[in-house]
């Protein structure tokens, strides 16, 4: 069971990776993607909720960058838990006492997409109103996974 617990982690650490390589290989998109949710572009531009929208391209530029830099924290954490649990995996022990950084990995990127798409963009952007640029699903989905890999890897293991 170690073995899967720390393949959950590198798989969560390689999704991070790439989702961080493809938003920094591709920035027009990850520029399109945020200016088109924080613009609320594409919801019902309700003028009780359209004085919160963000159009200044500086500061859009400034929130892709810090997205990037959240997904990208969050892959280095979980990469640095696998590389602390992969050695302890033949003990119990220390495999137990290993799991802190993998837990703190997962829980930022559970806490990324909670706050950062569920909160901030679904909710307060209304993103939920738009059928182009809807991320609930998808940020639910992560969110999920980061979840559940913490919820099982924290579970007690034995010899």
């Amino acid at each position: 069971m170690k073995n899967l617990k720390i393949a959950l982690v590198a798989g969560m650490a390689l999704l991070l990776t790439i989702i961080t390589l493809n938003n920094i290989l591709t920035p027009a998109a990850t520029y399109g993607a945020v200016a088109a949710a924080l613009s609320m572009a594409t919801t019902f531009r309700h003028p009780m909720e359209i004085w919160r929208a963000i159009t200044s391209p500086a500061l859009l530029w400034i929130i892709a960058v810090l997205i990037i830099i959240c997904e990208a924290i969050g892959a280095l954490l979980c990469w640095l838990g696998v590389a602390r649990l992969w050695p302890a995996r033949r003990s119990a022990t220390q495999f137990n006492l290993a799991k802190s950084t993998a837990l703190i990995g997962l829980t930022f990127v559970a806490a990324v997409y909670f706050f950062g798409w569920l909160v901030i963009a679904n909710e307060w952007f209304g993103m939920w109103q738009s059928t182009k640029m809807n991320v609930l699903p998808d940020a639910f989905r992560l969110f999920g996974e980061a979840m559940l890999i913490a919820i099982w890897l924290n579970s007690p293991d034995t010899d």
